[in-house]
């Protein structure tokens, strides 16, 4: 039975947290992964073109009571939560003498003063789930090994259920059963092949994600042939993109999160003397988590094919590590060492900066030259929080529109303009008049032609008409909608009446 040592100082961060991402949820409307995701609810299936069906799943029970914008932010937040209870349960059992520091949990400080980590704590994306879990896999892994005699056949398919539901929540869960196999071989050597237990998780596992093969099977194996290809990035590895994308990550997950974890490193042998020698020791255990999707993100980053959130789990592999790391550092020295408390503040300054932005939509505003700059042309600057504000009112007047025009389809340039516009204007299809498979053209095909459609601009990611050979044979200007957000214009919509699709169709 797992006991947690929770001060009162520590909750009250936690409660900070889960009262800031509620008011979040209630300003911020849904990002274009996360309308996406909700859509997945809206057509629900047993996988999807991009990813395995597990965040549509759970979110078909908050569109049945409504789908708004907060009911649709219960499950991220509830991850949230969970992911900082289990935290705790695996810092505790892998450093049972380095996890609490005076009145702050040194793990729970870290993971609350992570940006990143309270964006998927609003927002319902795969990496989400992976959050907890991750920990529970990992949790569930640490007893397997510790246990003096054979472990208990319900631990086998506790393991087996938790790999069956990473599957089903990202294809990139296959590194945390990378990280099981490492651990379990570090401790029963050859002969964990010979035993029934792992065998048993293995065919629990492989039920529980059944669904996704057996979509794929039915699609041609579009989701793999995706995955494949997004992943490849470019042909050349640069290292530019590498040390770019690792800048992120270390400002997104915590500038003293790869120091700390060092220090764990480097004083492993003080931090493992209550350590019993059965399991792996924590030290490896954690690296045998954390390096694989390290590993990867490394070689994939210089390839430019890579996503800041992607390496979540192994940020999770690593957060007890370097929480054991600073709480020793302040057993040391009854105090933070300087380094460690600039590097803390800072990280408490972008997080204050992050949040702050968020309300304020940013800092960008359209200027008038913006304002009046005609669809296609190079905007002065782009605001990226300005992708959080709007959408419902866009998709609201293209639903006018359409009645107005007696049109039954919406059209857009890319799937990440569709995936709002779909959440809000739904049952509206919208279309996307690029000319390759995505998810959209399963849900509501390809133009047709001759269709005649409203097509709407964004103009932080304006296109000119889509007026010419393989497109629209005519299009007309309906109106123009700005984005205001505390008296600031942050972006517009653009609506075409576009006629005659001359382009390829389903």
């Amino acid at each position: 039975m797992l006991r947690l040592s929770i001060s009162k100082r520590t909750s009250l961060l936690l409660a900070a947290s889960a009262l800031l991402h509620v008011v979040l949820s209630l300003t911020l409307e849904l990002s274009a992964d996360e309308a996406h995701y909700a859509l997945y609810a809206l057509h629900l299936d047993w996988s999807y073109f991009d990813h395995p069906p597990l965040v549509g799943w759970l979110q078909w029970p908050f569109l049945q009571a409504g789908g708004s914008g907060l009911a649709l932010r219960i499950v991220p937040m509830t991850c949230w939560l969970l992911t900082s209870i289990l935290l705790m349960a695996l810092s505790d059992q892998l450093f049972p003498d380095f996890t609490y520091t005076q009145a702050l949990r040194a793990d729970i400080v870290l993971f609350g003063l992570s940006p990143m980590l309270h964006l998927l704590g609003i927002a319902l994306v795969p990496d989400t789930l992976l959050m907890p879990l991750t920990l529970a896999v990992m949790l569930t892994t640490w007893h397997l090994c510790s246990a003096h005699e054979n472990p208990r056949l319900s631990l086998w398919v506790l393991l087996g259920v938790l790999l069956g539901l990473t599957g089903l929540a990202k294809y990139t869960a296959f590194l945390n059963a990378v990280g099981v196999l490492l651990v379990l071989l570090h401790r029963y050597g050859p002969r964990l092949m010979l035993r029934a237990g792992p065998w048993v998780a293995v065919l629990v596992a492989a039920i529980i994600v059944a669904p996704v093969f057996i979509w794929n099977s039915q699609h041609d194996w579009v989701s793999f042939h995706y995955q494949l290809n997004h992943a490849a990035g470019s042909n050349q590895w640069r290292a530019g993109s590498s040390l770019r994308f690792w800048c992120v990550i270390w400002i997104a997950f915590g500038v003293a999160l790869p120091v700390l974890a060092w220090v764990s490193w480097r004083d492993r042998r003080e931090l493992q003397h209550s350590w019993q020698g059965i399991a792996p020791s924590p030290i490896r255990f954690s690296l045998y988590f954390m390096l694989p999707g390290l590993l990867l993100w490394l070689f994939l980053s210089g390839r430019g094919s890579t996503l800041p959130h992607w390496v979540t789990p192994s940020v999770m592999a690593a957060l007890p590590m370097a929480a054991a790391g600073a709480a020793m550092l302040w057993s040391e020295k009854s105090r933070w060492p300087r380094w460690l408390s600039i590097g803390l503040t800072i990280q408490i300054a972008l997080l204050a900066v992050i949040i702050t932005l968020l309300f304020a939509g940013g800092v960008q505003s359209e200027s008038e030259a913006d304002i009046n700059r005609l669809p296609g042309q190079t905007k002065s600057a782009t605001n990226p929080i300005a992708d959080l504000y709007g959408w419902s009112a866009g998709a609201k007047r293209a639903m006018q529109l359409a009645q107005q025009e007696g049109v039954q389809t919406l059209a857009v340039a890319n799937w990440t303009l569709a995936s709002r516009l779909a959440w809000y204007a739904r049952p509206l299809p919208v279309k996307i008049l690029k000319n390759k498979l995505s998810q959209f053209d399963l849900w509501f095909g390809r133009p047709l032609a001759g269709e005649r459609i409203i097509v709407i601009d964004w103009s932080q990611m304006s296109r000119s008409a889509p007026v010419g050979p393989n497109q629209f044979k005519q299009c007309k200007d309906l109106d123009t909608l700005p984005v205001i957000h505390l008296g600031r214009q942050l972006s517009h919509f653009h609506y075409w009446l576009c006629d005659d699709w001359q382009g390829a169709s389903e």
